[in-house]
């Protein structure tokens, strides 16, 4: 059996401490730039490619959702597995931070299983579009895909939140 001399023992717990604060500064980086660029999307490009003739706005939406339909699901995936790292190493008792954690935790998988079943369908029919022949409803389901999107967004801003007030809020002695 190994004992720790007191300089061992502060060593180590400076270590643990760095390593902490390592994971909750990655899992905010990591959860904060999905989130903002989720909030790109509601407010600055759909809004500016709604306004372009309808085949162009068809050609910019497919692209978009091309490459943020590669790169989202490993995005998401790796939000949600941080919080639960932040949930589970970063707090040791059942106390308002690690509540808090837990419930970014649990909003963040929500938004995964929101997406698979509402935005994401209809990013997949997007993507099957011919420019030159669009669906007749195809500006009501590009409108539905809006508010599903900013009701999504809503709800990652308050993940974040969450996420942020479990790091930076500490339980009182």
């Amino acid at each position: 059996m190994v004992t720790l001399q007191g300089g061992d023992h502060l060593f180590l717990m400076i270590m643990i401490t760095i390593g902490i604060h390592t994971l909750e500064i990655t899992a905010i980086v990591v959860a904060g730039a999905m989130t903002g660029n989720e909030i790109a999307v509601a407010a600055f490009f759909h809004p500016r490619i709604s306004r372009l003739e309808d085949a162009a706005h068809v050609r910019a939406a497919q692209t978009l959702a091309s490459a943020l339909g590669a790169a989202m699901p490993f995005w998401y995936a790796l939000t949600f597995l941080l919080s639960i790292a932040v949930t589970f190493v970063a707090h040791s008792a059942w106390n308002g931070p690690r509540w808090l954690a837990l419930g970014s935790a649990a909003l963040f998988a929500s938004m995964i299983i929101y997406s698979i079943l509402l935005p994401v369908p209809i990013n997949n029919q997007v993507a099957r579009w011919q420019p030159e022949s669009l669906p007749h409803n195809w500006r009501e389901l590009r409108r539905r895909w809006d508010k599903l999107h900013v009701i999504r967004v809503g709800f990652l801003i308050v993940a974040l939140i969450l996420l942020v007030a479990s790091c930076v809020v500490r339980p009182a002695d």
